[in-house]
């Protein structure tokens, strides 16, 4: 039995909390050298992912991203309620 898919929200909590919460986030197709991914803040571009070659690809590299030490810029009750998140996936 296929599992049903889980919502953007369940998958990627870092990338839900930066564009409801902190700044936006672009996605492209890729074509004309462009990242498939930006993410941008009051303070400018953020993130850019070039090399990814499937918009799911670049959505877990942004994930990954917001998740490691760039991560950290989140306060830490953010970071705690988003760790939960992949708490409560095991």
């Amino acid at each position: 039995m296929k599992k049903p898919n889980k919502s953007f929200s369940e998958t990627y909590p870092y990338l839900t909390y930066w564009k409801e919460d902190w700044g936006e986030m672009e996605t492209t197709n890729g074509d004309w050298n462009r990242p498939r991914i930006r993410l941008i803040d009051e303070g400018g571009t953020w993130y850019e992912d070039y090399d990814s070659t499937s918009n799911e690809e670049a959505l877990q590299k942004a994930e990954k991203y917001l998740r490691g030490a760039e991560g950290s810029r989140f306060d830490k009750e953010t970071i705690e309620a988003l760790e939960e998140e992949y708490k409560d996936r095991e």
